[in-house]
């Protein structure tokens, strides 16, 4: 599977994104987030040329080894794509125009 690759502004803290890919690419990834899973990014930084990711419902195994406790792993941004979630004000806005249109 080809990752996509993103830019920093792409994914933010807080966001719920999709796991696309949950194909390990290193010998130290022993926790992989499932595809199709929703998660909630907790924070993002530059690695090389692309994005690292660590989501808040898991966390990543350490090129130290065991669970990471150093807080310099995650996962390549390219595994997920953001899912859209709509905020409360437009679904208020939504709700209040449902109500003004009339049923054929």
């Amino acid at each position: 599977m080809t990752r996509r690759s993103f830019s920093l502004c792409d994914f933010t803290s807080g966001d719920i994104v999709e796991c696309i890919d949950d194909t390990p690419s290193r010998p130290e990834s022993q926790i992989m987030p499932v595809l199709g899973t929703l998660y909630t990014i907790t924070s993002i930084r530059a690695v090389g040329d692309g994005q690292s990711v660590r989501l808040n419902e898991l966390t990543p195994s350490c090129y130290l080894g065991g669970v990471c406790a150093c807080g310099d792993c995650g996962w390549d941004a390219g595994r997920f794509r953001k899912v859209y979630r709509p905020s409360k004000d437009l679904l208020v806005q939504l709700a209040a125009n449902l109500r003004c249109v009339e049923i054929a």
